[in-house]
């Protein structure tokens, strides 16, 4: 099988689910990262491959729909 490498494990909310190649954390399949054949948990996927959020928080006076 293709994904015999994958290590299984239920996750904290019930569900199954992979374990991170670098630290072995429990997560689902929605919230981990892939790279080539492994999945990551976010911590590790940014140190393999050097990405992070594009998001730009931003901290305001006033919120947007008080204006």
């Amino acid at each position: 099988m293709p994904h015999d490498h994958i290590e299984l494990a239920q996750s904290p909310n019930g569900e199954l689910g992979p374990r991170c190649k670098s630290c072995g954390t429990r997560m689902t399949f929605g919230s981990a990262m892939v790279v080539n054949r492994d999945y990551y948990c976010w911590e590790h996927y940014v140190e393999v491959t050097g990405a992070d959020t594009a998001t730009i928080e931003r901290e305001r006076e006033t919120r947007f729909w008080k204006e």
